[in-house]
């Protein structure tokens, strides 16, 4: 059955159905999110201020102390995951920014190091359906063993030990 004008499709479940006729999904917004909204990040760097916009995924640590450090702080600091003390770790997590009920736990153990990156992907290059995606990556290093969280522009995630999995396969 065809999708009715204005109908959320997302392209990715339902290729047959041309763009133009979906919507994108309502977002929910409470008090806390608009909050956040609000909040400025910076990140300084050889005393230069630049305010970055927040990811829709983003990680925070707990340290063994119960202290928090958040890649996009509450006082509005911006963090990058070189600062992290990855001796002191308890857990490590990404998260949806606005939505902590959407997150990738991964509890700590002695001699893990956190792997935190974007992979950004451009397809149908040139024509008038080219779309960009943008794929989280999270996960760690432990010795030889890698484990790897793909979070897809959909929020499936997908775990693997290799860092260069095939997204296309999963209809993103």
């Amino acid at each position: 059955m065809p999708a009715r004008k204005n109908k959320y499709c997302p392209r990715q479940f339902n290729a047959s159905v041309p763009a133009t006729q979906c919507k994108k999904a309502p977002v929910q917004t409470g008090p806390l999110i608009k909050i956040m909204k609000k909040i400025k990040h910076i990140f300084k760097k050889d005393g230069v201020e630049t305010e970055v916009k927040p990811e829709r995924w983003v990680w925070g640590v707990i340290y063994q102390d119960g202290k928090e450090l958040h890649q996009f702080g509450k006082d509005g600091t911006f963090h990058q995951i070189g600062e992290v003390d990855q001796d002191r770790i308890s857990m490590a997590v990404l998260y949806r920014y606005g939505n902590m009920k959407k997150r990738i736990d991964l509890p700590w153990s002695p001699g893990m190091r956190i792997i935190h990156k974007y992979r950004n992907f451009v397809f149908d290059i040139g024509t008038p359906q080219e779309r960009k995606v943008k794929v989280y990556i999270f996960g760690y290093k432990k010795g030889e063993q890698y484990h790897f969280n793909y979070v897809l522009p959909d929020d499936r995630i997908i775990q693997s030990p290799e860092d260069n999995v095939e997204i296309t396969k999963f209809g993103i």
